[in-house]
């Protein structure tokens, strides 16, 4: 500690000045000038004593100027000032590097949102045959006094969907569709920003004393929207082929295998028409998504006082609140991108023919489907379903 203090002192009797001190800092010895020593060649070492006020260097003896020529040449090559610079360079460096550890890694973000969805990919399997009407367990009466006047039917969990896959598919047969899952994400991770890029349309950059404004909101609300169409236009072919390889499991079909030979098939049998179906609902579920989020998150963070950490729940909460309202959206979306393949899951009896999106998402409401796979752990037979079986059994 002894020699570290010297250093400092050293470092600030030299005019070495950091800018780290505060008011209670000792700045006296920045008054003085140290006695310097300086030797030359033919002559004996002599102290000499730097003034506290130095006289202009024209009307200084020719010998004070060479003396001040070495003693400014001798504090340039002070051990104690190449510490101190060494120290500074370390710390900024330092400090440097853990800001720039502290910032998430986008790649690293990214692999882990690919290792997350291969993991679990056979609930989102099972998740998209739920949403398509498949059904090949039987449900089971179930009777809560607290809660049910009457039994009620409960299908098995997705748990057991996915067991049940496995037993007819094989382990393997839980993962199809996989590669087409992760190259949506890879096109969404790669390419969803090169419109933005190209409109030179970046982030908003918030004054110093700025506060939040109705301006940032739109800004952000309508950068955001440019995005998320831009991922969901690149990514929607890869959202069609993962759909119909996951419904091939319902009839045993082999007509898309592959994700370049599906598209190559979807190409052939319906044309551009067919690579992009299903993308009207999908995006306005994800941009109504992003409007409630956007909008219900700006005005708590106007109205009510939260940090930055209550800020990013409160958002997260918002956005699962409107996933669940817009969610017959998504079922929409996973009907339509089936509608007019060869497959047997998409055609009757197992679904009806649809011309158009909306008339869908009419039908699922009227059947009672349109929340089919909201809730994957306590799923019930929708009760407009057991008035129409009562209904037909005592006809």
């Amino acid at each position: 500690m002894a020699h570290m203090e010297y250093n400092r002192r050293d470092a600030q009797a030299a005019g070495f000045r950091l800018g780290l001190g505060g008011g209670d800092a000792d700045n006296s010895a920045l008054m003085r000038r140290p006695t310097v020593v300086v030797q030359r060649q033919g002559q004996r070492t002599e102290p000499v004593a730097e003034s506290p006020v130095e006289s202009p260097r024209s009307m200084r003896p020719p010998s004070q100027q060479q003396a001040g020529r070495d003693r400014v040449v001798h504090c340039r090559g002070s051990p104690s000032l190449s510490l101190a610079t060494s120290t500074t360079t370390t710390t900024s460096t330092s400090l440097s590097k853990s800001t720039d550890h502290g910032r998430p890694n986008q790649v690293v973000r990214f692999c882990l949102r690919l290792g997350y969805n291969a993991l679990l990919y056979p609930y989102e399997f099972a998740k998209v045959l739920i949403q398509l009407g498949h059904e090949p367990l039987q449900a089971r009466p179930f009777h809560l006094a607290l809660f049910h006047r009457r039994p009620r039917l409960f299908l098995p969990g997705v748990h057991r969907y996915v067991q049940h896959i496995q037993q007819v598919d094989g382990y393997l047969g839980a993962y199809r569709g996989l590669t087409a899952r992760l190259a949506a994400c890879t096109v969404d991770f790669l390419l969803g920003d090169v419109l933005l890029a190209v409109l030179h349309f970046g982030p908003y950059k918030r004054g110093a004393k700025e506060e939040l404004s109705l301006k940032e909101f739109w800004w952000n609300l309508t950068r955001d929207s440019i995005r998320l169409a831009t991922a969901v236009a690149l990514s929607q072919p890869f959202y069609v082929v993962m759909v119909r390889q996951i419904a091939q499991f319902v009839g045993r079909e082999r007509v898309y295998e592959g994700v370049l030979a599906s598209l190559m098939v979807l190409l052939k049998s319906e044309g551009y028409a067919g690579l992009f179906a299903g993308i009207v609902p999908r995006l306005l579920g994800e941009w109504a998504v992003l409007a409630v989020t956007s909008c219900v998150s700006h005005l708590c963070q106007r109205l009510l006082p939260m940090s930055r950490n209550q800020q990013q729940y409160n958002a997260v909460i918002i956005q699962m609140l409107a996933s669940l309202l817009m969610y017959p959206l998504e079922v929409t979306s996973a009907c339509m991108a089936v509608t007019g393949a060869p497959l047997a899951a998409c055609e009757p009896p197992s679904m009806p023919l649809y011309n158009h999106w909306a008339d869908c998402l009419t039908d699922l409401y009227a059947r009672g489907g349109h929340n089919r796979g909201a809730i994957l752990f306590w799923r019930t037979v929708p009760r407009i379903q057991l008035r129409r079986r009562q209904d037909g059994l005592m006809l």
